[in-house]
């Protein structure tokens, strides 16, 4: 009996001790778990705080960068972030020309987004997309150059790129209207482009083209009340030297439309009339050339039927109708000329004699084609480089020659 006892009694204290084992082990376990998961809460307080303070942070940073610009001012009213997709929002953005006293804001925007270019990871390159929603831009020409706000003085590329960790690939717009206003123009009047869509892809050359001019753009607008405009070609914004291609065409435009500008600046009025202009314009190592080819249709400046007032205006009027009427090809009842400009970038040159010689081309021979001719590029600059904006071979010998005279009559 005494050993079965004793049997027992060891058994009852193994068992108490295993128990004893296992319920310190559990008390140790649960501790660790509290400890993991008040790590966990505490990590996920710290974030949604951090979350929320965020939009505030970049809200207060952009305001800074913006109200820290040169001769301009901004401000932003909110930011929304969205993490998974690593992009933000900013909600209504304003820039004004400080001083400036300009009737509207040089620009204006209710979206901005910044976001990760997707596609272009996925390729190996971390680069950003920027999209702007209605955005809104005035260049206001005043009588002097405190008045005026046309964005000189600002490196707006670089400002754009402060606003995000990378670099931009791709920027859009979006529904955006574009104004220009001048001296002696009411706001009314002023030209603008509305429904400007564009894009400029390729900026830090990620698809590699193998073009010397990598990143492509292209824009669209309405302008004026009827015409349209077409603005596309590529650029190197890698370049040291300005080095781009452009081609725009403007389409469709009612010359009464403009009758504000040609009674400033021409002291006339269009009673009908329709107006193109197709340009094309290249540069590469500082020099640039290109051509501009306006073309009038069924211009009709003067108009008997409405009485007029001022008689010199009268005269006037007819004398520009006049004109018009005599170099108006008879074929096509149109008035064209090509004006063909080059030079360097600091120092541009057009030739007025050129221009005179294609109008009266156009208006005794035949009308110039309504269309791009494809005649400029940045490979026609640069193999045309010795002869933009540098003295001709002819001019260079008499210079030299002009030397040597003097130096043979000092030495006498």
């Amino acid at each position: 009996m005494a050993k079965s006892e004793q049997g027992t009694s060891e058994v009852t204290w193994a068992a108490w001790i295993a128990d004893a084992a296992s319920a310190v082990t559990a008390e140790v376990g649960m501790r660790r778990r509290d400890k993991w998961l008040t790590a966990f809460l505490v990590l996920v307080v710290v974030a949604v705080v951090i979350r929320a303070a965020l939009p505030s942070v970049i809200r207060d940073r952009v305001n800074a960068q913006l109200q820290a610009l040169e001769e301009y001012d901004g401000h932003i009213e909110d930011v929304d972030l969205s993490l998974i997709r690593g992009a933000y929002r900013i909600d209504h953005i304003k820039i004004v020309k400080t001083g400036s006293g300009a009737p509207v804001p040089f620009f204006s925007c209710d979206r901005v987004d910044f976001s990760i270019e997707w596609r272009s990871l996925l390729r190996g390159s971390l680069v950003a997309e920027g999209q702007f929603f209605s955005p809104d831009l005035n260049f206001v020409q005043g009588e002097t150059k405190e008045q005026s706000q046309t964005g000189e003085g600002v490196n707006w590329a670089e400002r754009i790129g402060e606003l995000f960790p990378f670099r931009f690939n791709t920027v859009r717009v979006h529904n955006g209207t574009i104004t220009f206003l001048a001296p002696g123009i009411d706001t009314q009047d002023a030209i603008r482009a509305t429904n400007v869509q564009g894009q400029i892809t390729n900026l830090t050359n990620v698809a590699d083209s193998g073009k010397e001019t990598f990143a492509d753009f292209q824009t669209t607008a309405e302008v004026l009340d009827g015409g349209s405009a077409r603005i596309s070609g590529s650029v190197d914004p890698l370049a040291k030297q300005p080095t781009f291609d452009v081609n725009l065409q403007l389409n469709s435009v009612k010359l009464p439309q403009v009758n504000p500008w040609l009674r400033q600046y021409v002291k006339a009025d269009a009673e009908a009339g329709d107006f193109e202009l197709y340009l094309e314009l290249a540069a590469a190592e500082g020099k640039f050339q290109g051509y501009a080819k306006p073309v009038l249709q069924n211009v009709n400046i003067y108009s008997s039927e409405e009485p007029e007032e001022n008689p010199l205006k009268r005269i006037w009027e007819g004398l520009v109708d006049f004109a018009a009427n005599v170099l108006e090809n008879d074929e096509k009842q149109q008035v064209a000329a090509r004006i063909p400009f080059t030079g360097t970038i600091e120092n541009p040159e057009t030739s007025v004699l050129q221009t005179i010689v294609s109008v009266l081309r156009n208006a005794f021979v035949s009308a110039f084609a309504r269309s791009l001719e494809g005649s400029i590029s940045v490979r026609a600059v640069r193999q045309n480089l010795e002869g933009i904006g540098e003295p001709a071979a002819d001019d260079k010998d008499k210079k030299k020659s002009q030397r040597a005279n003097d130096s043979r009559q000092t030495s006498r």
